[in-house]
């Protein structure tokens, strides 16, 4: 199961075996799980649902494997376990500054047993330290999941949990989620994220926040198993934005905003069967826009999509019924549909409403084409 290190320097060979490097516990006393390092190590955190033939299926696991280069460098390294309030927690230690030919790499596995079906949370802080799950942990509920890392990747599958937090620095995040809340922050990488959300357990709306730097973001969103909506707000400096989501029946209203700089931003929105409000914001500057949104049915929809010196093209079904508002400036606009009533109809601007409501849209860039269709739903937004 464990691996030695790989990387551009040369590979700690020699193996520290201490006391608690291999450290049980009991999941129902102990429903709360810390694991930190502290110092200067690399290395990599493994969760699993899982039992050994060999030990007690009841009994959940941390095991750390340690290595290092340099013989004297095995007294520095420290594992010391602590078991207060219903609260597991494990901390490794080593030296807080590298020497010259000093490295030390960790290999981590944190186990539960598949006799347990939910346990409170799981927090990991690690630096240089990657966080996976390799199997499907969709069978073991996990009310609070937190995870803090840096210069390093976040990889889960499938995780089922009620609320989600996890922080990377120079590292990509991705991962399979059924969670109430999700809260994704990295920089400089990218997020890659499926979404299932589920009625959160404080009864509020269903909060995403994704958040990156210097890279993009692509996440698929479905509300199906909520009906409480959804409050989405997805941002990057400098990167793309790739947003799919689907709205299910709800009894409140929905946001979808995506925000970025120096980055496209692309999205589908299904909230036709919602029955609630939806608000969406996709803003940009230099980068286009390119949003496909089939509206709430009978229901208020308001819209802003809006970049600097790039195109927007924005299309929605015509359940819209409401006003309009596209404008460009040094480029063309255009607006599209059946039912359009216009107030003004110049180049670069296009004022007016399409029926009779309160919903709005408002399309705008300086430099860039801007266009709005109205299509009939259940065509494709290709088809005439």
């Amino acid at each position: 199961m464990f691996h030695y290190f790989q990387g551009n320097l040369s590979n700690p060979d020699i193996p520290v075996r201490i006391p608690n490097d291999d450290t049980s516990f009991d999941p129902k006393e102990y429903p709360n799980v810390v694991f930190v390092a502290n110092g200067k190590l690399a290395g990599k955190i493994q969760v699993a649902h899982s039992s050994d033939s060999e030990s007690d299926n009841t009994s959940g696991l941390i095991s750390v494997r340690v290595w290092v280069m340099d013989e004297k460098d095995k007294n520095e390294v420290t594992i010391k376990p602590s078991f207060n309030n219903k609260t597991f927690t494990l901390v490794v230690e080593t030296p807080a500054h590298w020497g010259v030919n000093t490295r030390i790499y960790h290999e981590t596995l944190i186990q539960y047993p598949t006799t347990l079906s939910s346990t409170e949370s799981l927090s990991v802080e690690s630096p240089l330290t990657s966080f996976n799950a390799g199997e499907d942990l969709s069978n073991l509920f996990i009310k609070s999941l937190k995870g803090s890392f840096s210069n390093s990747s976040v990889s889960l599958k499938s995780i089922y949990a009620d609320r989600v937090q996890l922080r990377t620095q120079n590292g990509n995040i991705e991962g399979e989620f059924r969670a109430g809340h999700v809260d994704l922050k990295s920089s400089n990488g990218p997020i890659h994220a499926k979404l299932i959300l589920q009625d959160a357990l404080d009864d509020r709306q269903s909060t995403v926040r994704l958040n990156t730097s210097n890279a993009s973001i692509d996440t698929h969103i479905s509300t199906i198993n909520t009906a409480r909506g959804l409050r989405l707000d997805t941002n990057s400096n400098n990167g793309r934005l790739i947003v799919g989501a689907l709205l299910a029946k709800a009894d409140r209203a929905s946001w979808v905003n995506a925000v970025t700089n120096n980055g496209k931003v692309e999205c589908n929105i299904d909230a036709s069967l919602s029955g609630q409000p939806l608000e969406v914001k996709h803003e940009t500057s230099n980068g286009s826009i390119v949003s496909s949104i089939m509206v709430p049915v009978n229901e208020k929809f308001k819209g802003f999509c809006r970049s600097s010196n790039a195109s927007v093209e924005v299309n929605l079904t015509e359940a819209f019924h409401g006003r309009f508002e596209v404008d460009t400036s040094n480029a063309s606009s255009a607006v599209e549909g059946t039912e359009l009533t216009f107030e003004q109809d110049k180049k670069t601007t296009k004022y007016g409403h399409r029926g009779d409501g309160q919903s709005e849209i408002k399309v705008q860039s300086s430099n860039g084409r801007v266009s709005l269709r109205f299509y009939e739903t259940g065509k494709s937004t290709s088809e005439p």
